[in-house]
């Protein structure tokens, strides 16, 4: 096991990235980039002044960005690469997938940033002011959405806005829908050649849960995939927490599984099961397995290497190893992959498997200087 950086820059915060492994071999890294204006304060002088500025999780010219990685030595093959953004949001967390063609799909969500006084006078009536602030202003969730890539993700379609999730009202009503929920974690593959994917939002409960999405092919749609809404996947019934950020797993016994973070449930994750290709869940349940959120890498040998952020003391990432299909979570010993992080504002990690049967994982982290960079993991798997 060795750790090494695969991007950091003083000027920008760098963070949730996703990962795959491609054809060719190479490995294509995705992250949400964002400015970091504190080398400012660096250039005057200033840095020593406590509060006089932060980074956060919402920033107007939020951005993905691909850099791609020598399958091998993991060196990056040539500078980071800006995907064309969306002129009027914000991107997001990042989610990777490979299609069945070989194509990419990268599927996220954004913000849009509202100026201080109209997010002012937009709460005062009432409007649908649901999102996060920074020093610049607040921030409306402006939908989750896809795009596709070619197999070496030069060229990729535009945003494309996930359908309305039914039960949830309208961002402005009559105006604009919700499109979807808010995306972080894994997609999965279906036998008949479909895709699902979990996204999160609000609902009749008061609180976040998760619900799940399905793409099919279809040559007549703009980036060859017609999306549509399948239904819940699990909320908490009480109203005390949320259940957010699903990763999901397709199991070679042929079960669908929904990996949670949750909130207001001591950072434990919930865990959902499908047995109809996520037509209906069973009850979820609360696991034992501390962390957030997760990522379920599925192995060759049908085991899954699941990976999560830590963020308590000591902060850092974990994993565990276990075989879905007859173990649970909790089964798998845990793996300390790093316990070295200065605070908890890190993690997110994603995992894939090198064409040498590594298993590289790759999340943001922060260093003593504080800047936020994408760092990643190597492991030889156990037999």
């Amino acid at each position: 096991m060795r750790h090494l950086t695969l991007y950091r820059d003083d000027r920008y915060y760098a963070s949730f990235p996703a990962v795959a492994t491609l054809a060719d071999g190479t490995v294509a890294l995705l992250f949400r980039r964002a400015r970091d204006q504190r080398w400012f304060a660096r250039a005057l002088g200033l840095a020593d002044q406590a509060g006089l500025m932060s980074v956060d999780h919402v920033d107007s010219r939020s951005q993905h960005v691909l850099l791609r990685l020598d399958g091998h030595t993991l060196q990056p093959l040539g500078a980071p690469e800006v995907l064309p953004p969306d002129g009027e949001a914000a991107d997001q967390d990042a989610n990777l997938a490979i299609l069945p063609d070989g194509r990419l799909l990268l599927t996220s969500f954004s913000w849009y940033p509202l100026a201080p006084r109209l997010a002012g006078a937009i709460r005062a009536a009432g409007g649908p002011l649901v999102g996060a602030a920074d020093d610049s202003g607040l921030f409306l969730f402006w939908g989750g959405y896809a795009r596709v890539g070619d197999a070496a993700g030069r060229v990729w379609t535009p945003h494309t806005f996930l359908p309305p999730l039914p039960g949830q009202p309208d961002l402005l009503a009559g105006v604009r829908p919700h499109h979807g929920g808010a995306l972080r974690g894994r997609a999965a593959l279906l036998p008949d050649g479909g895709l699902v994917q979990a996204v999160y939002a609000g609902g009749a409960h008061g609180k976040r849960g998760s619900h799940l999405f399905r793409a099919d092919p279809d040559a007549t749609a703009p980036d060859g995939l017609r999306w549509r809404p399948l239904g819940p996947i699990a909320h908490d019934a009480a109203g005390l927490g949320c259940l957010v950020e699903p990763a999901l797993l397709r199991t070679r016994g042929g079960r669908l599984m929904a990996f949670h973070r949750t909130a207001a449930m001591g950072d434990q994750m919930a865990l959902s099961v499908s047995t109809d290709e996520g037509q209906t869940w069973a009850p979820w349940r609360l696991t034992t397995v501390v962390g957030h959120p997760f990522d379920p890498l599925p192995l060759p040998d049908g085991r899954v290497f699941l990976a999560y952020g830590y963020r308590h003391a000591p902060y850092g990432i974990r994993a565990r190893v276990y075989h879905p299909d007859n173990q649970q979570p909790e089964d798998g010993a845990e793996i300390v992959l790093r316990d070295d992080g200065p605070g908890p504002d890190l993690g997110y990690p994603w995992a894939t498997l090198l064409t040498d049967g590594r298993v590289l994982v790759v999340y943001y982290f922060a260093g003593v200087d504080g800047i936020r960079r994408i760092d990643a993991t190597v492991l030889e798997m156990p037999a």
